[in-house]
């Protein structure tokens, strides 16, 4: 008996000593910790917030283009939505602090525009989860006593729970739960039963109801598509890449694609039946909208580019490494190449107008940094190649990513010296300077200048294509929408009309609403784009109104032409031999 209470004296004094020991800063968990399940049944989602101090309300990081209140459910008992400027909160209704809080919402598969979409599914039931839309913004804390750090929250973990499926995000994947340190932007995260598909360049997840040949020909392809760019720009991959493949509106009369990346990853979607049938044209625009995102692992996320309005850098040169690509794997030949970039250049001269390059992002012509970007980077490819043969586009980025590996970002100067030492002369840096930052140039003679003592020949004709036929007529909606709507442009086109969508504040009420245009005139708009075109910038001259008709001829507007109308540009044709 003395032996047990010596025995309860020395746990009570061992107890005493842990608490009485300091505890430090260091040791405080000062991070929010968002807890998401995925109910799989229900395709539905929980998630718990707790925050490591107790606050009066939360708001979230992102200014998601989508409302939260009407998508996320909350207790209504003790939580209310509440607006404070464009920002929207969550309060406890009595006033109170709190230091959790639960959410549910269902999965949302609806198209956002200039946003991510909150969910993306699998055929089979899976689905990612786009996890920025679930932070929270760190409120300031000037209570030093209570927040050394001055804020509600220092940085965010992620807990996610989905019992006997498998979690793959950021080049691993986990099997019922994983943890994740929030520590950038979003990201995409998968919950399904796919079984990874992995190898030593990247991790996939594969829509078991893609067609077969579409999968065949991206395995053929995609893998090498790493060891390509690693041993063109002299750098490998720091990160395993994750491709989340996925197929959906199987129904649709059509075949169509789209994605992007984030960090570390790609995610792909097609649509329609069409893909059902084995289409060699079809693959190869899928196969450079993917080459195109994966060199972005490198002149994007190994190495940052520092300027958003000298983005032709990094876009560009994604479509120029696409391209190159694509001919190395045999996808295209010498002829098909030359074409992709001849129609980039021919669309730089029409998209980018009097404005500098610089200025297509304050102007919503982010387009221009793609074409133009990637007709420099053609123009930058045969300087190189004419001070010395054996160089190419590629020795470029690799001495610019030589250059920054100590703090691995760069800027438009920084290609600029590069290609000064590789061309042995500052004449084409300083023309692609001046395209990129001055004003008031005539687009088509800068470009022509560029291929001036290379192996390239340029020509103007006026035999256009159809791709530039169709962008004439679709510029009769785009001159009426500028000058009615202070130069806000909203539209689509498709294969044979343009679907216009709603402006705010347009002189009128045109503009306001939504209508299919398939003839200008009786023109077809598109089909016969040049001739309706023409016939729009007559009336125009003429002072007179031009009347828009939808498929069955129908007037759907007329409208008074309000500003001058330019006259249709040559085409410019490029020639050469790689």
């Amino acid at each position: 008996m003395r032996y047990g209470l010596k025995l309860i004296n020395s746990l009570l004094v061992v107890a005493l000593i842990i608490l009485s020991k300091p505890i430090l800063a260091s040791d405080i968990d000062n991070r929010l910790h968002i807890h998401v399940n995925y109910q799989q049944a229900s395709d539905s989602w929980q998630v718990r917030y707790q925050l490591p101090i107790a606050m009066d309300h939360i708001a979230f990081y992102r200014r998601s283009n989508f409302d939260r209140s009407k998508l996320y459910n909350i207790d209504e008992s003790k939580f209310t939505w509440q607006k404070e400027g464009e920002v929207l909160l969550i309060k406890s209704i009595d006033g109170s602090k709190f230091d959790s809080l639960t959410l549910d919402f269902s999965s949302s598969y609806d198209f956002i525009q200039k946003d991510y979409t909150p969910n993306l599914k699998y055929t089979d039931g899976s689905v990612l989860l786009y996890t920025d839309h679930l932070t929270l913004g760190a409120s300031i804390i000037e209570d030093k006593a209570l927040s050394p750090d001055g804020v509600s929250f220092n940085g965010t973990q992620f807990h996610f729970y989905s019992p006997n499926q498998n979690i793959v995000f950021l080049g691993q994947h986990f099997t019922g739960k994983a943890k994740w340190n929030a520590e950038s932007g979003g990201t995409y995260v998968y919950f399904g039963n796919i079984k990874p598909l992995e190898n030593d360049n990247m991790i996939a997840i594969v829509d078991p109801a893609l067609p077969s040949w579409v999968w065949q020909k991206t395995v053929q392809n995609f893998p090498k598509l790493f060891d390509y760019y690693a041993s063109k720009t002299g750098q490998d991959l720091n990160f395993k890449p994750v491709v989340f493949f996925n197929y959906d509106q199987l129904a649709g009369d059509y075949a169509s694609y789209s994605g992007g990346t984030l960090d570390g990853l790609v995610q792909l979607t097609i649509n329609g039946k069409h893909w059902q049938k084995d289409d060699e044209g079809q693959f190869n625009k899928l196969f450079h909208f993917l080459a195109h995102e994966a060199a972005h692992f490198w002149n994007g996320q190994m190495f940052a580019f520092e300027e958003q309005h000298h983005s032709w850098l990094h876009e560009g040169g994604a479509d120029a490494f696409a391209n190159f690509a694509m001919l190395e794997f045999g996808l295209i030949d010498q002829a098909q190449m030359m074409q992709k970039f001849e129609e980039a250049s021919n669309q730089c001269i029409l998209g980018k107008g009097a404005e500098s390059l610089a200025q297509s992002v304050k102007l919503w012509r982010y387009r221009n940094y793609y074409t133009c970007g990637a007709t420099m980077a053609l123009a930058s490819h045969f300087a190189v190649k004419a001070n010395n043969s054996k160089q190419t586009l590629f020795d470029v980025w690799q001495h610019i990513f030589a250059a920054n590996l100590e703090n691995r970002r760069y800027t438009q100067q920084d290609y600029f010296d590069a290609l000064n030492k590789l061309a042995g002369s500052p004449t084409l840096a300083n023309s692609l300077a001046k395209f990129s930052d001055v004003e008031g140039l005539n687009n088509q003679q800068e470009i022509s200048s560029w291929f001036q003592d290379t192996e390239l020949s340029v020509e103007v004709s006026t035999d256009y294509p159809s791709f530039i036929i169709r962008h004439w007529g679709s510029q009769v909606v785009s001159n009426l929408m500028r000058s009615y709507c202070n130069n806000s442009v909203s539209f689509s086109t498709y294969d044979d009309y343009i679907e216009t969508y709603p402006i705010d504040n347009c002189d009128g009420d045109v503009f306001n609403q939504t209508m299919k245009i398939q003839f200008v005139e009786g023109k077809d708009i598109l089909a016969d784009g040049l001739s309706a075109y023409n016939l729009f910038k007559t009336k125009c001259q003429q002072g007179g109104s031009v009347t828009l008709q939808d498929k069955e001829k129908v007037d759907v507007a007329q409208l008074k032409c309000l500003d001058k109308v330019q006259n249709p540009k040559p085409y410019m044709k490029l020639q050469a031999q790689l």
